[in-house]
């Protein structure tokens, strides 16, 4: 088995469509076209729970996505990597899990408000904020600058010999 419980919202590849619908102009006909779409599922919203426990007040549930044919039943199934935000729930998932560590800047039990998607927004901030802090290197600026001081001073000896003879 290969389960994980969200923690946090996530858009992931399952098997939900967008249809988009017209009708042809020539024939009068309806066209209809289906495009795969990510769905967005909210461990924060009991409509998006699979698994519910608790009575009609006092509900509670959670949300539990796996890959095809690793699951139970009532499991979402989803297409792609697990993200951080996934906490496994198995053997099989912590494995998986355990490969992708290297490329996500935290781990899953670290509580971080926003979750994996924040931390990312921050990385990206800090980095966008070392390189303007740092000034530009362009190779060849140097020397470029260097021949433009050298033909403007010999712009201006031209001009001023250009000038002596009027």
């Amino acid at each position: 088995m290969a389960r994980w419980k969200l923690v946090n919202a996530h858009h992931l590849n399952c098997d939900a469509e967008w249809e988009y619908q017209e009708i042809d102009r020539t024939t009068g006909k309806q066209v209809r076209k289906r495009f795969p779409v990510p769905r967005f599922l909210n461990p924060f919203d009991p409509q998006d729970w699979n698994y519910h426990w608790g009575n009609k007040d006092n509900e509670d549930g959670e949300i539990i996505v796996c890959y095809e044919g690793k699951g139970e039943p009532k499991d979402i199934i989803f297409r792609g990597d697990p993200t951080p935000d996934m906490v496994p729930q198995d053997d099989e998932a912590k494995v998986i899990s355990a490969s992708f560590e290297k490329r996500w800047s935290y781990k899953p039990e670290t509580d971080v408000p926003g979750g994996y998607s924040q931390s990312m927004i921050d990385k990206f901030q800090h980095e966008m904020a070392e390189s303007r802090s740092k000034p530009a290197e362009i190779p060849g600026l140097s020397d470029l600058v260097t021949a433009i001081t050298k033909q403007s001073e010999n712009i201006a000896k031209l001009v001023e010999s250009n000038l002596r003879r009027i």
